[in-house]
């Protein structure tokens, strides 16, 4: 596997990536988003990057703005700002010298629901895996109220604006993975999810796993599912 290390403009800010591609000439791609307070450098996106290298499926993974090592405040991070980096990312993806034309996407937590809220509004149906992935905002507002995150009050209002639920009858292809323990965000988020999406759709909930899938038996099973689901779309479906 070869890491490379990108610059990824968005809005005047620039977006750190990292892209890891398998031994090959060409090959598909999965765009990685994390969650709220992540980053692209946690162990769980590093180890989905070695999974998905191994069955010949490079990846992009990358830092929202205000997160990591990318440009921007987190205090000036919103949903629609986040939302804006992903498309900036999916675009620089498609310019990769090397990428087939075979795009996947996949996200955890927030970065979960940027997947699905793209895809709600993508005319491109992208295969896509959601791991840990709330289907409203309107909790994490409730928490953001009363915590002291470093998120600004422009995030709160912009939040409310979104409402996933009715717009995935169209959005297909999609991989659902869920911890039974997540206390952070429950796992009815899930079911809620898989009930409002379209066919083809899978949904897993793995027993004993919490929020972030830290746990290494549940993790590795995680990335085998989702490497198993984006290889079937990306080398038998074409």
């Amino acid at each position: 596997m070869k890491t490379t290390e990108l610059d990824i403009a968005a809005n005047g800010l620039v977006l750190k990536g990292s892209l890891c591609t398998p031994e090959a000439a060409s090959w598909p791609l999965v765009v990685m988003c994390h969650g709220l307070l992540s980053h692209r450098n946690s162990s769980k996106y590093r180890f989905l990057a070695q999974t998905l290298a191994a069955r010949n499926i490079a990846s992009l993974r990358f830092d929202f703005r205000g997160c990591g090592e990318s440009e921007g405040e987190l205090q000036e991070s919103t949903v629609s700002a986040r939302w804006h980096d992903l498309r900036c990312v999916i675009a620089a993806a498609r310019r990769l010298r090397g990428f087939d034309g075979c795009l996947g996407l996949l996200g955890s937590s927030l970065g979960g629901f940027l997947v699905l809220l793209e895809l709600s509004r993508s005319s491109s149906p992208y295969p896509a895996a959601a791991w840990a992935t709330p289907s409203s905002l309107l909790e994490l507002e409730s928490r953001l109220e009363s915590s002291p995150l470093p998120l600004g009050p422009a995030f709160i209002q912009d939040l409310r604006q979104y409402e996933i639920l009715p717009a995935l009858a169209t959005v297909s292809r999609t991989l659902l993975i869920h911890g039974l323990d997540d206390t952070l965000v429950p796992a009815r988020h899930a079911r809620l999810l898989y009930e409002a999406l379209a066919p083809p759709k899978c949904l897993h909930l793995l027993p004993g796993a919490d929020h972030r899938i830290s746990q290494p038996e549940w993790r590795q099973r995680a990335a085998a599912l989702t490497v198993d689901w984006f290889a079937n779309y990306f080398f038998e479906i074409g």
